[in-house]
């Protein structure tokens, strides 16, 4: 089996562009294909998305939801306090930055550290830093880069 290595490639696999760095490729049927753990990928993305510096895109939205396994009802009711047309409005807007209210974004970005880095007493004490520096973040564009190395 014929395999390679890319420095850098573009998965959009979670419904939206991710920046992967050296990424092991198979060729299989004469095509190169990345040779990824998808949930892996998931996993860390859903864990750098608070602290990403560009606003939340609608097919980012999606991916959140979907992550915790929520429906557009749950997911507004309970997480961002919206209806679900809202969220399902939100989730229209693809790969461009959505309309939401930027202390919505906030708070669902708060949600999602709380669920995936929060494992003990002494990270929820170090919880309430972390949403100061949410706070004070500036939006810029930003795609998520992860290298699985690092892992």
């Amino acid at each position: 089996m014929k395999t390679k290595n890319l420095k850098k490639f573009i998965y959009e696999g979670l419904g939206f562009p991710v920046e992967l760095y050296n990424i092991a490729m198979v060729m299989h049927d004469g095509e190169w294909h990345p040779k990824i753990d998808a949930r892996k990928i998931a996993e860390s993305v859903i864990r750098e998305l608070p602290f990403q510096l560009e606003r939340l895109t609608g097919s980012q939205i999606k991916f959140i939801r979907t992550f915790f396994e929520m429906s557009l009802r749950d997911f507004g009711k309970n997480v961002v306090s919206e209806s679900h047309t809202a969220v399902a409005k939100w989730e229209k807007f693809g790969n461009k930055s959505t309309n939401m209210d930027e202390n919505i974004e906030v708070l669902l970005r708060l949600y999602i550290y709380e669920k995936v880095a929060i494992k003990n007493k002494k990270q929820r004490a170090q919880f309430f830093d972390k949403y100061l520096e949410l706070r004070e973040m500036n939006f810029t564009k930003n795609t998520p880069k992860i290298n699985l190395n690092d892992r």
